[in-house]
C-alpha cells in the first residue's frame, strides 16, 4: 500500500481521493441540511410510526431491561421483533446511538449514516470497474443521492435507507470470484442478513433477486461454476445469520399475511419526466401517475445521469457488464409496472415476498446502480489507460462531477425541507399504569394525516386504532378503556373471581387472581400471539386476547410472558452458521500448515470445473490495474507495483491467461477493449 503512493501521479490521486470524499460528504450534508439544522422536530407522513418502530428498542432496554420482543403500544399489542419493520435498530450499527441519545437524534444520524454507507459501498464497487476516482464518485452520487432517495427518506420510508447496503453485497460477491477470495461470498451473505434485521423490505428481495440472476448470467458467460457456488454460499450464510429475525417475521406473516394488489403502470413519457424534471418535491406532480404521491415515482438523476445510463446500455461489454446490463434493463421493465399481463412485474408479483409489495417503480432505484456500473466500465476502456500515466486528468474530471452533484443536490434538498416540521406538545404526562385506548391520547402541535403512535408511547398509552399494520389485520382482541365492554387490564371469564395486574412490562406481566372458581379463565387485555406463555405453558387465545386456564380456585398468580417461539430454533441455526464462517477458514489454514506446502484452494473451492483454472473468471472479477493500490481492500491481495508488467500483478496474470483471444483483454477482460489484455488497460484487469 505504501509503495502505491510512491508511484508517479500519487499526489494527484491522493488529492482527487480527498476531494471526492469531501464532495460526497458535502453533497449529503447539503441535501440533509433542513433536518440537520433543527434536531427538535419530528418527521411527517410515515416518520411517526417508523420512529415508534425504533423507539420500542431503547424504551424496552433502558426502562424495562428487556429485549424489544413485544410492542404493547401498537394496535392493541403486536410483535416488535416479528414485525418486518419492528425493532430494526436492535441488531444494527445504530443501536448505541438510539440507546444513548434522543430518538430524534437517532433518526437523523441513521438517515445520514445510510447515505454515507451507500456512497462508500458504491464508490468501492465502481473502483473494481475503473481506476478513475472521479467516475466512481459520480456513480456513488448518482445512485445514492438521487431524487428517489430524497423523496422516500423524507416521507419516512426508512426501509429505503437500506438500499445503501446493496452495493456492498455485490462488492463482496465480486471479490469472491477471484482465486483465494471465495470467503467473501460469506461476507455478501452477512450483509444480506443485516438487511433482514434492519427492515429492508424492498431492498432485500430486490438485491437477492438481482444477485441470483447476476450469478446465473456470470456463470453462463464465463462458463464456470464458481459464480453459482458463491451465490449459494452467500444465500445459505444470509439465511443462517438472519434466522432469528427471519423466522420470527415469517411466523407473524403466517397469522397476518400482507398481500396487496399492484396494477400500477407507467410509460416511457412518465419515466423520462420522473428522471429529468427539476420540480420534484412531496407536493409536486409534474406528470400524471397511477396512484399515491409523487414520492413513489420521482427519481431525478438529470439529463447527465440519463445519458450516462444510455451509454452504458449501448456500449458496455464484458461478462460482468453484460450481466449487469441485463439485470438493469429487467429492473427498468419491472419499474414500468403492469403494462401487460405477461410483463415481468405481474409475473413476479405472484411469487412469495413480492406478492406483499406494490409500487413497482421502486425497482428503478437499483436499476440506476446496475446500469451505472455498465457506464463506468465502458468509460474505463478509454479513460483508464490515460489516467494510469496522467493522474491529473482524473483531478480535472471532478469538475463536471461537482456540477452534477450541485444539480442533484438542488432537487434532492427540497423533499427534506418539507419533512421534519412536526413538534410535540411541551409537556406529555406519562401515565403510571399502562392501558389500552381507542385513539391516540396526544397529538402533535400541527397534526398530520396519520394518528400518532410515538407520542402515545411517550404517554404510556396503547393505541388500538393505529397506523402501521396491514388494514386487513383482524387479530385485535384488546379492549379500549373507553369502551363499554372494558373489564380492566386483566379480568376473569368463564367463572367468578377478580384479577389485578401487579407488575407490568412489555414482555412480562404478573396478574394476581382472587376468589376464582376452578377452571376459570384469567384474561390479559392484550392481543393474542402464540408466543405468549402463562406460567411457562402456552397461553390461550380468548377472542384474540391472551388468557390462561386456572386449575384450581381461590387465589393464585399468573405470570404472562412473551418470548418469540421461533428463537428456540433460530438461535442455534445462527450460532451454527457463525461457527462455520469462523471455523472452516481456521480449519483450512491449519490444514495447509500441516501439509507444509503452498496453500491451494480445496477441491471444488474454486468451482472452476474441469478443463481450466479460474484465471479467466478472475480477469472478469478483478478490479482495474492499480485500483487496489488506491483503495484499501478494493482489489487483489497485492497492489500492483510500478515495476510490474503491464496488467498489474494478479490482474495482469488474469489478462495474460486469456491472450488466446486477441483484442478481448483476456478471455473475460473487464473492459474488453481491443488489445487491452496486452497493454495493461482495463481489459487485462
Amino acid at each position: 500500500m505504501a509503495d502505491a503512493w510512491q508511484q508517479p501521479g500519487a499526489g494527484f490521486r491522493l488529492l482527487a481521493t480527498l476531494l471526492a470524499v469531501a464532495l460526497m460528504i458535502g453533497t449529503t450534508i447539503g441535501i440533509l441540511a433542513p433536518i440537520l439544522a433543527n434536531w427538535h422536530t419530528y418527521g411527517f407522513h410515515d416518520w411517526d410510526v417508523e420512529t415508534a418502530f425504533r423507539y420500542i428498542t431503547p424504551l424496552s432496554i433502558n426502562k424495562y431491561g428487556q429485549a424489544p420482543w413485544w410492542h404493547p403500544w401498537l394496535c392493541g399489542g403486536y410483535p416488535a421483533w416479528g414485525h418486518f419493520e419492528g425493532a430494526t435498530n436492535f441488531i444494527s450499527p445504530y443501536l448505541p446511538i438510539y440507546l444513548l441519545f434522543d430518538v430524534r437524534t437517532g433518526i437523523r444520524l441513521e438517515v445520514l449514516g445510510g447515505a454515507l454507507t451507500g456512497l462508500c459501498g458504491t464508490y468501492l464497487l465502481a473502483r473494481r470497474f475503473t481506476r478513475s476516482i472521479a467516475v466512481s464518485c459520480f456513480l456513488a452520487i448518482l445512485y445514492v443521492l438521487n431524487g428517489r432517495w430524497a423523496l422516500q427518506a423524507a416521507v419516512g420510508h426508512s426501509w429505503h435507507l437500506q438500499y445503501g447496503w446493496v452495493p456492498w453485497v455485490f462488492l463482496f460477491y465480486d471479490r469472491a470470484q477471484e482465486p483465494g477470495r471465495f470467503r467473501n461470498a460469506t461476507y455478501a451473505g452477512a450483509i444480506l442478513a443485516l438487511m433482514v434485521y434492519m427492515g429492508a423490505i424492498y431492498p432485500l428481495p430486490q438485491a437477492a433477486l438481482g444477485l441470483g440472476v447476476y450469478a446465473v448470467l456470470l456463470a453462463v458467460f464465463a462458463r464456470r461454476w464458481r459464480p453459482l457456488g458463491a451465490v449459494a454460499v452467500a444465500g445459505i450464510t444470509s439465511l443462517g445469520l438472519s434466522a432469528p429475525k427471519l423466522l420470527a417475521v415469517f411466523d407473524t406473516l403466517e397469522r397476518a399475511p400482507r398481500l396487496i394488489e399492484s396494477t400500477e403502470t407507467i410509460g416511457l413519457k412518465e419515466l423520462i419526466v420522473m428522471l429529468t424534471d427539476h420540480s420534484q418535491s412531496y407536493t409536486s406532480r409534474p406528470i400524471r401517475v397511477p396512484a399515491y404521491g409523487w414520492h413513489e415515482w420521482g427519481i431525478y438523476i438529470g439529463v447527465a445521469g440519463v445519458v450516462a445510463l444510455v451509454l452504458g446500455i449501448l456500449f458496455a461489454r464484458g461478462p460482468r457488464e453484460q450481466a449487469f446490463k441485463i439485470i438493469g434493463l429487467l429492473y427498468v421493465l419491472m419499474g414500468l409496472g403492469s403494462f401487460n399481463k405477461h410483463a415481468p412485474w405481474p409475473l413476479l408479483h405472484k411469487l412469495p415476498l413480492f406478492a406483499s409489495q406494490h409500487v413497482p417503480s421502486r425497482f428503478l432505484y437499483p436499476a440506476v446502480l446496475f446500469l451505472g456500473l455498465c457506464f463506468v466500465a465502458w468509460l474505463a476502456r478509454f479513460l483508464d489507460p490515460r489516467i494510469r500515466y496522467h493522474a491529473w486528468i482524473d483531478l480535472l474530471l471532478l469538475i463536471p462531477v461537482v456540477y452534477f452533484a450541485v444539480d442533484l443536490a438542488t432537487v434532492s434538498h427540497r423533499p427534506f425541507a418539507q419533512a421534519f416540521w412536526m413538534e410535540k406538545p411541551e409537556h406529555i404526562a406519562r401515565a403510571d399504569i399502562f392501558e389500552q385506548h381507542e385513539n391516540p391520547a396526544t397529538q402533535y402541535v400541527r397534526r398530520d394525516w396519520a394518528p400518532p403512535i410515538l407520542l402515545s408511547m411517550f404517554a404510556n398509552k396503547g393505541v388500538i386504532k393505529c397506523y402501521g399494520l396491514d388494514p386487513d389485520f383482524h387479530g385485535i382482541g384488546a379492549i379500549a378503556k373507553e369502551s363499554p365492554e372494558y373489564k380492566g387490564r386483566a379480568y376473569v371469564e368463564e367463572g367468578k373471581g377478580t384479577a389485578k395486574v401487579t407488575k407490568w412490562s412489555p414482555n412480562r406481566v404478573t396478574v394476581h387472581v382472587k376468589d376464582a372458581t376452578p377452571g376459570a379463565l384469567v384474561v390479559y387485555n392484550m392481543n393474542f400471539n402464540p408466543s405468549w406463555r402463562a406460567n411457562g405453558e402456552s397461553a390461550l387465545d380468548y377472542d384474540n386476547s391472551v388468557a390462561a386456564r386456572l386449575g384450581s380456585g381461590g387465589s393464585s398468580t399468573v405470570v404472562f410472558s412473551y418470548f418469540p417461539r421461533t428463537l428456540k430454533l433460530s438461535i442455534p441455526i445462527f450460532l451454527f452458521t457463525l461457527g462455520c464462517m469462523i471455523g472452516i477458514p481456521l480449519w483450512w489454514r491449519r490444514r495447509q500448515k500441516m501439509r507444509d506446502g503452498a496453500p491451494e484452494p480445496p477441491e471444488g473451492y474454486g468451482l472452476g470445473g474441469a478443463g481450466g483454472s479460474d484465471a479467466e473468471l478472475a480477469g472478469a472479477a478483478a478490479p482495474t490495474p492499480g485500483a487496489a493500490a488506491e483503495v484499501p481492500g478494493a482489489g487483489t491481495d497485492e497492489p500492483a507495483g510500478a515495476d510490474e508488467p503491464a496488467g498489474g500483478g494478479a490482474a495482469g496474470g488474469a489478462g495474460a491467461a486469456g491472450r488466446a483471444e486477441p483484442g478481448a483483454g483476456g478471455a473475460l477482460g473487464a473492459g474488453g477493449a481491443p488489445g487491452a489484455g496486452e497493454s495493461g488497460g482495463p481489459g487485462g484487469a
